[in-house]
């Protein structure tokens, strides 16, 4: 028995694998029909997948319900937060009003605490926003000026620390258990009990694209074919 969710996953990745190892082959037997003068001219052969069909029987055994994530204490956040807003200011040496402090301690706390009572599901980057937000307002409100470089690094290390701290428990999704052993579903197999999966794989390639970077270097990305 396996987490339906591992199942098909497996499926996808065996794929990617198969067209690996075909490449693979193909780059090596290309090496070969180079070496060979009368196989020089000829086209190398290559083996895509563009579609895979899958139909498979299997038994559901059981579905296993998820547990709603929780996000840490508000007031414990707010305190990461100050301690951070602190340790940023010092090592960047920024000069700061004492009253920031204040304000933005009042404005995170108030902000997570309304997230915390909204009752959606609990996710790391809108704990994050909440508290950039919360800095962002509070410059505004007591009209503090700093370099957009200075607000850059604070708010970076702001989304660094909270990301790490803000979730005092993580979401775990419901899922599926599934068997798909032939001699299980064979002798358990009903026509109230048996499902037929029937997916589609298909099969689209990316390649790595490099342009020049604003700071001289070279960047990569995977772009698709």
């Amino acid at each position: 028995m396996a987490d339906l969710g591992s199942l098909l996953g497996s499926l996808m990745s065996g794929l990617i694998s198969a067209r690996r190892m075909a490449d693979e082959q193909t780059a090596a037997l290309a090496e070969y029909y180079k070496s060979i003068p009368l196989l020089e001219g000829l086209s190398v052969p290559r083996i895509r997948i563009p579609e895979l069909t899958i139909d498979m029987p299997m038994l559901i055994e059981k579905h296993v319900e998820g547990e709603d994530g929780e996000m840490e204490d508000p007031i414990k956040l707010t305190d990461v937060a100050l301690e951070q807003l602190k340790t940023t200011l010092s090592k960047n040496d920024i000069k700061i009003n004492p009253t920031f402090h204040e304000a933005f301690v009042n404005e995170v706390k108030d902000r997570l605490e309304l997230e915390k009572q909204t009752g959606a599901p609990v996710m790391k980057e809108t704990i994050v926003r909440s508290v950039q937000d919360a800095f962002a307002a509070t410059l505004t409100k007591t009209k503090t000026t700093l370099t957009a470089v200075d607000q850059t690094a604070i708010s970076r290390d702001l989304r660094g620390k909270i990301s790490k701290e803000g979730i005092a428990r993580e979401r775990v999704p419901s899922s599926i258990v599934a068997n798909i052993v032939t001699a299980d579903v064979k002798e358990h197999a009903s026509s109230t009990n048996v499902v037929r999966l029937r997916i589609t794989l298909k099969e689209e390639g990316l390649e790595w694209t490099t342009r020049a970077s604003e700071a001289g270097g070279v960047t990569s990305t995977l772009q698709p074919e």
